[in-house]
């Protein structure tokens, strides 16, 4: 998840990756080029100072095959709980 610490906006996505994933949305949200365009106006706003990157869980299973869809299903999961907006 990422969170505004400003406007306490939330948003959330699955990733197998994380460092990359973070690595990733920093580079575009500095770049002004993220294509959420609630994130990007967000952190246009309250600058990169007002965001803090979360892992909510890590998802395992013995079954790699059932992997896409754990992620999808927990990502789903902490959305609602969170209120959160999906992150693109």
């Amino acid at each position: 998840a990422i969170r505004c610490t400003v406007s306490n906006e939330v948003w959330v996505a699955k990733t197998a990756d994380l460092d990359k994933r973070k690595t990733g949305l920093w580079f575009q949200l500095n770049m002004g080029s993220f294509p959420g365009r609630s994130l990007q106006a967000a952190w246009s706003s309250h600058g990169e100072a007002a965001f803090v990157y979360i892992e909510l869980e890590e998802v395992r299973d013995d079954n790699e095959l059932l992997i896409p869809a754990l992620l999808k299903e927990r990502e789903a999961h902490w959305r609602q709980q969170l209120g959160a907006a999906t992150l693109t």
